[in-house]
């Protein structure tokens, strides 16, 4: 089941409360890696619905693709014009480090969200437990594996979107280390794209041509899922190979029905985005924040899609945001 977040919404509940109400003219500026991606359009989206309800303004940022350089000019561009916070996803670790650490050192509060930056100088972290998505992965392979063969055992492998993005890093070494605790797997391969869904779509292919027994194949990323989940379908392998992937896009969604992924591994988007400007603005107002807050994840398949608790994750139209209980 999917790990609902609670420290952050409590926290800037609690700051909401305690704080005078924004002016109209206050704006928080949300970076994210990729404007053109489905993922960052969720996190703009729920960014969107917390400021309005704090009557706020949004600034929605970032480069049309990763583009480390790129997303620095546009961290400084943003800080220049002194927001109330700036919530950024960083798209390289080491990269990104010394910028964010800048612009904290010069009164903007930063929240991190799903991907982490090479300093401490930041107000908050919300993001996936990527490693524990990693050994969700593995396990949700191991159950599909076994329920096809009787056993689990066999070849199998994973595609990387990109080198050195700390929240690919961690995925991947969560499922590295999820498929080490069954001795009878057997891990032969690993490819690195360019976060491109043809790309993905075409190392699948040169996989399957390297190891016809693979029985299971990783996909770390929205577009690595949706290209090998294609490739998996136009060879009809849906039935024999094993695909997990990382994410829910449209596309994703759709080889999750046709069975060409057998499961997706969920994330939070959605709550990054709302929580994040949350958090931004409790900052803003000096309210002292959780350094780290995992916003959580979930294995989804075709068997448990339709549960009302994946509900607004699989479709952001159908999320829906309620008082925090407790639960």
């Amino acid at each position: 089941m999917f790990k609902k977040i609670t420290l952050a919404a409590s926290v800037a509940t609690m700051a909401l409360m305690a704080v005078p109400q924004a002016h109209a003219q206050d704006t928080i500026a949300v970076i994210v890696k990729a404007t053109t991606s489905e993922y960052w359009q969720t996190v703009f989206k729920g960014a969107q619905a917390a400021g309005k309800v704090l009557g706020i303004k949004i600034e929605e940022l970032g480069t049309p693709k990763d583009d480390a350089a790129g997303q620095i000019a546009v961290l400084e561009g943003a800080a220049g014009k002194k927001p109330l916070a700036i919530v950024i996803s960083p798209t390289i670790f080491e990269a990104l480090g010394d910028p964010v650490a800048a612009v904290s050192a010069v009164g903007v509060p930063v929240i991190i969200i799903d991907s982490g930056a090479k300093t401490d100088k930041f107000a908050s972290f919300l993001t996936t437990d990527n490693v524990a998505g990693g050994k969700a992965a593995a396990d949700a392979m191991a159950t599909c594996i076994k329920e096809r063969t009787g056993k689990v055992a066999g070849k199998v492998a994973f595609i990387t979107a990109m080198a050195g993005h700390e929240s690919l890093d961690s995925r991947d070494k969560g499922f590295k280390d999820g498929v080490a605790a069954y001795p009878d797997l057997k891990l032969v391969g690993n490819r690195v794209a360019n976060n491109e869904e043809a790309e993905g779509m075409s190392l699948t292919a040169d996989m399957l041509t390297k190891d016809s027994d693979l029985v299971g194949i990783f996909a770390d990323n929205a577009q690595m899922g949706t290209g090998a989940g294609t490739s998996i379908s136009e060879k009809k392998l849906g039935d024999k190979l094993c695909l997990v992937a990382f994410d829910a896009d449209k596309g994703e969604v759709e080889h999750l029905n046709d069975g060409s992924i057998y499961a997706v591994i969920v994330q939070d988007p959605y709550m990054m985005g709302y929580g994040g400007v949350f958090n931004g603005f409790a900052a803003a107002h000096g309210v002292r924040l959780p350094k780290n807050v995992d916003t959580g994840v979930g294995a989804v398949t075709k068997a448990n899609m339709n549960d009302p608790a994946f509900a607004g994750l699989m479709d952001v139209t159908k999320r829906t945001m309620s008082p925090y209980t407790g639960n």
